[in-house]
């Protein structure tokens, strides 16, 4: 495998969707790269600037593909939880890519069906946090007003609702409301 085969499939990399690569590129990129290393122990030194420039170019190359493959797979997995067919690529990838695609989709899925879930249930949090409420009946009318929960009351004597803890504890210790307990 030499640098110029190597560059040539970093390119095709780098385009459009994910090129078929032989399922031994990382591996064969790897030993090629422990053979130098073991080359330079017992070469002179003519030689070893040479190698040390190969094992550098080899590994740069390694560290492009992987980067340009794995952003593509990311993407991919990203697509998958969409909906979107990406048999083409699944096809095109390496078996070590291939699971690296189903962990991605299934981590993708178990944080959307959390963001989802989280959204769906949003009343079930809010009966969760009653104790953030107090139910009050107020006394007298008061003018009108914005509590922390970003809602503006206008309120009249007799009315009957429940307002955040603050806002509820605030007007009743004014006596312009009263709280309701339930028994």
């Amino acid at each position: 495998m030499d640098i110029d085969e190597l560059l040539l499939i970093l390119e095709r990399c780098k385009t459009g969707k994910l090129q078929k690569i032989d399922d031994n590129l990382y591996v064969n990129l790897k030993n090629r790269i422990v053979e130098l290393e073991e080359e330079r122990k017992t070469a002179d030194d003519n030689d070893i600037v040479r190698i040390e420039d190969e094992i550098r170019t080899l590994k740069r190359i390694q560290r492009k593909i992987f980067e340009a493959r794995t952003s593509k797979i990311v993407r991919a997995a990203w697509a998958e939880v969409c909906g979107a067919s990406v048999s083409e690529e699944l096809e095109n990838m390496i078996e070590k890519e291939k699971e690296l695609f189903r962990r991605l989709v299934g981590v993708i899925r178990e944080f959307k069906e959390w963001v989802s879930r989280d959204v769906k249930s949003e009343e079930g949090v809010k009966e969760g946090r009653e104790k953030d409420y107090i139910l009050i009946r107020m006394i007298v009318d008061i003018t009108e007003f914005q509590a922390i929960d970003g809602k503006t009351y206008k309120l009249r004597k007799g009315d009957i609702l429940t307002l955040p803890t603050l806002n509820a504890k605030a007007l009743i210790k004014g006596g312009v409301a009263e709280e309701i307990r339930w028994i």
